[in-house]
């Protein structure tokens, strides 16, 4: 397909497999923290998603082949995909407070398969449509037998590129609402030299030269450059936090490659959480359960001198480790942000434990640092939380 609308619908393609992706994992990982989440919610979020995709395939793919302008049709449906997803990030973070669940409480599985239904029904249903449209598009301005093998593989780069994007510049330097403007931004640019490809060879008039539609997605290019201008997103970010741990004095709330890790502070007690699972108290940690932890194997061992502890181990539990005539005491945590936090909200507790000369703190995955090193300990500590 060499003619202008050909190169453009290749590009739109490719931009709508890239955002597909990056729409999808940023939902999971928001829906993790208000589900309280671990393998079964990401299983019944993949589950939804796909079965919406089908859903919007086959229903609403069937719609293009009756309608006599198909690129309306398809421009419409992407503006949809475009403008829902900052929508649906912001209902992630408030639909825990709609089931009437409190901070820190697990959802039920009835409760996250139709939460997590609804929040993903206007972008999964119309993601895809939106490859049965891509398809009908491609075959009726280049019929031949590789149009839809083009579409997979256009769809598949822009999956694959988007995915690398968003996990090595976009999760590392952006909020979830910067990410999903910046998708809305790109689809509508997609979608202006789309229609402005369609329109450019049938008149000089400027106005019916780039088309109505170009004007439009141009219109909707400079209102998000508006929006990020005025800081639209980060309002929504600051607004949907303050909803989503309502009555909780949120000071810290970041996302890394691995997940959300938020610091909430009541007078002079923090409580990190990842993916909205309390990790981490301190300087008054869970001392019962530290006790019970540390110092029924550490008194069941003759002479503990290497310990290693996996997660979750500053604020308490390194403190009643010390108690004891160990002589190296390594920490693996997974995420850097993590310790990064700790240290951006030091108390008496993590500062004695972090400092001590036997600790030492490994960013690693657990598995994987003990796969290399071979490293050989006297007792192991595995402190994650119970699925």
């Amino acid at each position: 397909m060499s003619n202008p609308f050909g190169k453009s619908l290749s590009i739109v393609i490719l931009v709508t497999g890239a955002s597909g992706i990056i729409a999808q994992i940023i939902l999971i990982r928001e829906l993790m923290v208000s589900f309280y989440g671990n393998e079964l919610s990401i299983g019944l979020v993949l589950a939804n998603w796909l079965l919406l995709e089908a859903l919007g395939s086959f229903l609403l793919g069937k719609t293009i082949e009756r309608t006599k302008n198909k690129l309306r049709l398809f421009s419409s449906f992407v503006t949809i995909f475009a403008l829902a997803l900052p929508i649906m990030i912001y209902a992630t973070r408030v639909i825990k407070n709609m089931t009437g669940a409190v901070i820190g409480e697990t959802l039920s599985i009835p409760t996250m398969f139709f939460s997590s239904l609804l929040v993903l029904l206007p972008l999964s249903i119309t993601h895809g449509a939106l490859f049965t449209f891509s398809c009908n598009l491609f075959t009726a301005y280049s019929p031949n037998e590789k149009a839809i093998g083009k579409v997979y593989v256009l769809e598949t780069i822009g999956t694959i590129t988007g995915g690398i994007v968003l996990r090595y510049l976009l999760i590392p330097h952006l909020s979830s609402f910067d990410i999903a403007f910046g998708v809305g931004a790109l689809n509508f640019w997609a979608l202006f030299l789309l229609n402005l490809s369609s329109a450019f060879p049938f008149s000089s008039s400027f106005l019916r030269r780039v088309g109505k539609g170009a004007l439009l997605f141009c219109v909707l290019i400079i209102l998000f450059v508006f929006f990020f201008i005025n800081q639209i997103p980060e309002r929504l970010q600051n607004l949907s936090i303050k909803r989503q741990w309502q009555g909780h004095n949120v000071v810290y709330y970041q996302n890394s490659i691995y997940g959300n890790i938020t610091v909430i502070k009541q007078e002079e007690q923090y409580t990190f959480f990842e993916d909205g699972i309390p990790v981490i108290n301190t300087p008054v940690p869970d001392i019962a359960f530290a006790e019970d932890f540390v110092h029924f194997p550490l008194l069941s061992h003759p002479q503990p001198k290497k310990v290693l502890v996996i997660s979750g181990a500053a604020g308490g539990i390194l403190t009643e480790i010390l108690k004891h005539p160990v002589e190296e005491v390594d920490y693996v945590e997974l995420d850097p942000l993590l310790l990064a936090a700790l240290k951006q909200f030091p108390t008496w507790t993590t500062i004695k434990e972090l400092t001590d000369s036997r600790v030492k703190t490994i960013n690693r995955d657990a598995r994987l640092y003990l796969r290399e090193y071979e490293k050989k300990y006297d007792l192991i500590f595995v402190n994650f939380i119970a699925p």
